[in-house]
């Protein structure tokens, strides 16, 4: 008897120890550490306002069956940590209006079946000095999970990945409507006016380009309208004065341009060639024609008394 007495202690003490060693692999099965959500990687939104306040109603408003709370990061903490890594106020000296952010529901509910349901809604208010709401911008986001139902549905890991998913498409949804509506109030980190604003464009100098319309393009002579006339032409590239269609004619003034001299082995006509041959009026018989500076008369009379009229005598001479 006592051959089979340690085996069956054994065997008790297995069957025992079974169940404790189930529930270890479950709990291995699940993550013990969750990364805190944050939100200050993405882009910051800047508001023209002088001061941002965040305002909870979950605590005056909660949602019957609201299990948020058991999870690693409760909706209503990131949403809160959403607003102050992604909202600053900005504002210039000055500035009187005020930004206030309400979270008006964070929760997840465990429905009928085995799903998570989650649910978050905000909307961001601008506040004039008389505490008037001049402007806004909400949006809100739903997720659903559904887990194994034969495991824990509100485990820790179920609820961190439901709020996780819910708050990247918050953040999205908030941006857009925050660009969409609000784009006035939206200024740089340095407290410039962006979207809306009118930019300011800067002036070309003598020499440089711009490629604004109206400006200066190119060096001198390049000159853009004025009054809606037309600007003057450049002058021509060999440097060659422009005159006008209607200026004044000067040229009776200038002096004439000065002709070349005839060339050495030209002589110049006497006084005697210049003359009327009597023996030869015509000129005399020679195969090169006479130059002279005035034309040859042909026919030039005889003198006085060497003609005759009919019945007359000749007298001697």
């Amino acid at each position: 008897m006592m051959l089979f007495s340690r085996p069956r202690h054994f065997c008790l003490a297995a069957v025992l120890m079974l169940p404790t060693l189930l529930c270890g692999c479950a709990d291995d099965d699940q993550p013990k550490q969750f990364a805190p959500l944050r939100y200050d990687y993405l882009n910051q939104i800047n508001l023209n306002v002088s001061s941002l306040s965040i305002s909870d109603k979950t605590v005056a408003q909660p949602v019957e069956g609201d299990i948020g709370y058991k999870a690693p990061t409760p909706p209503v903490v990131a949403v809160r940590q959403m607003a102050e890594d992604r909202l600053a106020a900005k504002g210039t000296v000055g500035v009187a209006t005020k930004a206030r952010f309400v979270i008006e529901q964070a929760s997840i509910l465990h429905e009928p079946g085995g799903t998570l349901a989650g649910k978050v809604a905000v909307h961001l208010d601008i506040i004039n000095p008389g505490g008037q709401r001049i402007a806004f911008a909400g949006a809100q986001a739903t997720q659903t999970l559904h887990p194994d139902p034969s495991g824990n549905v509100e485990s820790a890991a179920n609820l961190y990945e439901l709020t996780k998913d819910m708050m990247q498409t918050l953040n999205v949804e908030f941006e857009y409507e925050m660009r969409h509506s609000l784009s006035k109030w939206l200024v740089d980190a340095g407290g410039a006016p962006v979207g809306d604003a009118i930019q300011a464009q800067p002036l070309a100098g003598p020499g440089e380009t711009t490629d604004q319309p109206g400006n200066v393009t190119g060096g001198a002579g390049n000159v853009p309208p004025v009054n809606g006339q037309a600007p003057a032409l450049a002058p021509p590239l060999d440097n060659s004065p422009t005159v006008p269609a209607n200026a004044p004619d000067t040229t009776v003034n200038s002096p004439a341009p000065a002709v070349a001299p005839a060339p050495a082995s030209t002589p110049a006509p006497s006084a005697q060639d210049s003359e009327p041959n009597p023996v030869f009026p015509a000129g005399e018989d020679s195969s090169t024609p006479a130059t002279s500076s005035k034309p040859v008369t042909k026919g030039v009379s005889p003198k006085a008394g060497f003609l005759k009229l009919p019945g007359q005598t000749t007298t001697g001479q």
